[in-house]
Formats: structure tokens, sequence, C-alpha cells
């Protein structure tokens, strides 16, 4: 089932130009759209009530996602399947090392984001997940993933994203500390400022 559904969205590369570019492009933009969104969430608004929530929900964001990750590497040392292109003819369209390919740190990136927007009912969490499904259908589509290595960087985001939402407590210390650096860092420069918020 996962080499058959492999099969057919991978089965459309090579067929169309424009398609492939679509792709290749949403495929490598992933980490730059990562950035911009939690740009957008920690500059979103000069309100404070609305900003400290936006704020909050991209700190939680970046430590579900570096959990997600530390679990990813572990994963990989642990086991080893090998990628499409290693083991099957595919329409490989980016060059990609031969490591594991279960779970797809790409998957990790854009669903960490997309889940935990939508657990803290971000209006920004269906667009992100409709991006993060698209950056999941790319990875398929160039031939570097499974769609099994898609589903699990999904599953194990929303693992990490409910454990560092459990723990809000615990990390609280280390929140205050992140915004105080940042008050200090954005208060002299006039067009940061005004996202300066007391936490």
């Amino acid at each position: 089932m996962n080499y058959t559904v492999f099969q057919w969205i991978n089965g459309w590369a090579g067929h169309s130009v424009f398609l492939d570019k679509t792709m290749i492009w949403i495929t490598n933009s992933a980490p730059f759209v990562a950035v911009l969104f939690m740009l957008i969430l920690w500059f979103s608004s000069a309100n404070r009530n609305i900003a400290m929530a936006k704020q909050y929900t991209a700190l939680y964001t970046v430590l579900s996602m570096m959990l997600a990750l530390v679990v990813n590497v572990l994963l990989h040392h642990l086991y080893y399947h090998a990628r499409p292109f290693v083991t099957h003819h595919v329409h490989q369209l980016v060059s990609h090392s031969k490591d594991s390919s279960f779970v797809s740190d790409h998957g990790v990136l854009v669903f960490t984001i997309a889940i935990m927007l939508l657990l803290r009912k971000d209006a920004w969490g269906y667009v992100a997940l409709i991006w993060a499904i698209l950056v999941g259908i790319s990875r398929i589509y160039v031939g570097v993933h499974y769609p099994a290595d898609i589903l699990g960087a999904a599953a194990l985001s929303w693992g990490t994203s409910a454990i560092v939402l459990l723990l809000t407590g615990r990390i609280e210390p280390f929140a205050q500390v992140v915004f105080r650096m940042h008050n200090r860092l954005t208060k002299g420069i006039p067009a940061l400022s005004k996202y300066n918020h007391k936490a």
C-alpha cells in the first residue's frame, strides 16, 4: 500500500514541466516558509494580549519541533528504511542523501507548525495545515519519501506538540527568559519596539 500510493503520486512526475517545477519549489521552500510563519506569529500584533498568545504559540512550536527532530535523529539511528530511489526506479527530481527516509524531517518541520497552530486555535492553523499537506505530497512527488514517512512525521509532530502543551507550566520560566531577552534586544529598534510586551 505504501509503495502503491508512492507510485501513483510519483508517477505524475516528469509529465509536466510546470508541475515538476511547482513541486520542486514547494519542497525546497519549506524551511523558508517555516521561518516566515514564525516571524508572522512573533511580530503579528502590537496588541499585548494577542501578541503574547501568538508569541507563546511560536515558542511552543519551536520547542515541539526541536523535540520531534531529536526523536527523529534517534529513529534514524535505530531503524533504517531505504528511500524510494535507493530500492526502486523512481522519478527523482531533487538530489538527496541515502539516509533513512522514516520519518521525514521536512514533514516534522511543516506538520509541527500546523498541528501546534491548530491545537492553539490560531487563525493561521488551517492555512499551515494545507501547506504542510502540500509539502508532504511534494516530498513524495519528487521521489525522496514514501507516504508512510510523511504520516509518521505528522504523528510524531502531534505527539511532541501534545507533550509540550502538557508541560507549559515547566516551560514558563524558560519562556520568561526568552521574552525578557527579546524585549532587551528590540526595545531600541523603533520598528520592533512596539512588539515588546512584559511577560
